[in-house]
């Protein structure tokens, strides 16, 4: 029986034991499995991949798990790579967010000030990273749930890797909100028109067992509203369509911006404490723990494993997933990445044409993927320029005395990151 490979960059990753947990679960599927993580920190991968260890071990399964120290130790003959690697680590993550609190303008990991500056700190060792994946694993499938997921994804295609897809959890948690709601389960033949960028997605279509539910989805939304999204159900009737819950940033900017300034402690600040009361239980547990269901990422370890489980079975199911747009989307660039349904089989990502976005949400996605192919060009020509074009085509940054002293405090802030822009 062939071993499947997997190289995890990022392993120090707090999502990594809910990884092996699935594949440990879902083992039927791959057979005999070795998993190579790989990270900057050794110390908290040595937690993780302890964890790891004890999970797969309890498990019973044929999975062999081992930690190394370079990126080409954790490619060489990969049938699959998996991207989680955060650049600079919480503490930037934290910084990003204070900068947009300093700004005033609305803010979390991928949108506005955070976007861009995580971005940018990606993106060169995305190049790299792209480089040897070409040299090292050129066959390999390449799954990035890294942030800006859609943008990371788009960057490595640019830089040559063939068989690039991105990850993302937010139509895996609405799915599994509906499934309560409406009672059906995986078996059942169900499938909506979730698509956009990735966390700028709308929802204007639910088929379930052939019937349009729609309209009792956004007439009950009070159901929803609670602890799903955060816009008034009113908004969502008038709109005709579910929006992502990054849509709030945009649709209830000033109430964000009022809330932002007042708090405490910005969301990254929490995010930090949790993953440590997380890495103290993960040195003795040989399970994952229930307090990882409070991370925000968490189910993304879930949308990785049952896209990998259809690259590798070819069942064709569809999954919802950043991937070259060709035309599924007739608005956004054909050659851009796009979040969309997709078939999944046997070597095989096929996006589903699902008509054009709703009006109401058209203009926006669009300027935001004008706004992330710049963003794309000014961290590939290290361009000023580009730079700040990128910020002024952002509906939430869009002011030259804003973009130009907020751009020179991200060059500044993330220097140790950044090759000099010119």
């Amino acid at each position: 029986m062939k071993t499947v490979n997997f190289g995890v960059i990022g392993g120090g990753s707090i999502f990594s034991p809910e990884l092996v947990d699935l594949i440990a679960k879902d083992i039927g599927a791959f057979g005999r499995v070795n998993i190579r993580f790989m990270d900057v920190d050794q110390g908290r991968q040595e937690v993780v991949c302890g964890l790891c260890e004890r999970i797969a071990k309890k498990s019973g399964a044929p999975i062999s798990i081992s930690y190394v120290d370079s990126y080409e130790q954790a490619l060489e003959g990969c049938d699959y790579i998996l991207i989680q690697f955060r650049i600079g680590g919480e503490d930037m993550r934290i910084d990003d967010e204070l900068l947009g609190k300093k700004y005033k303008i609305p803010f979390v990991e991928t949108v506005s000030v955070c976007g861009i500056a995580t971005f940018l700190r990606t993106y060169y060792e995305a190049e790299k990273l792209a480089r040897l994946i070409v040299d090292k694993a050129p066959q390999a499938w390449v799954l990035n749930f890294a942030n800006p997921a859609e943008l990371v994804a788009q960057a490595l295609a640019g830089c040559g890797v063939k068989k690039v897809i991105g990850v993302c959890n937010a139509s895996t948690r609405l799915i599994g909100f509906l499934k309560e709601k409406f009672h059906f389960g995986d078996e059942d033949d169900y499938f909506m028109t979730w698509r956009g960028l990735n966390h700028l997605t709308v929802v204007d279509s639910f088929q379930l067992r052939g019937k349009e539910i729609l309209p009792e989805i956004l007439r009950d939304m009070q159901d929803y509203e609670s602890d799903r999204t955060p816009f008034p159900a009113e908004l969502c009737r008038e709109l005709g369509f579910l929006p992502n819950q990054y849509f709030q940033y945009y649709f209830l900017e000033r109430e964000l911006i009022g809330k932002e300034q007042q708090a405490a402690q910005v969301r990254s600040q929490l995010v930090k404490e949790i993953n440590g009361e997380l890495l103290a239980e993960y040195k003795t547990a040989d399970f994952v723990p229930e307090a990882l269901t409070r991370r925000g990422g968490y189910g993304y370890s879930r949308t990785v494993v049952e896209a990998i489980r259809s690259l590798h079975t070819g069942d064709r199911r569809t999954h919802y997933l950043v991937t070259e747009n060709r035309g599924a989307i007739p608005e956004l660039p054909y050659k851009g990445f796009v979040e969309a349904p997709c078939v999944v089989g046997k070597n095989m990502v096929r996006p589903i044409a699902c008509g054009r976005l709703p009006a109401a949400a058209a203009p926006l996605i669009s300027t935001m993927k004008a706004f992330e192919t710049e963003l794309i060009a000014a961290a590939k020509e290290r361009s000023r320029t580009r730079l700040l074009r990128c910020m002024m085509i952002h509906p939430l940054i869009g002011d030259y005395r804003i973009a130009q002293p907020l751009l020179e405090d991200i060059l500044s802030h993330n220097a140790p990151y950044l090759p000099e822009f010119h």
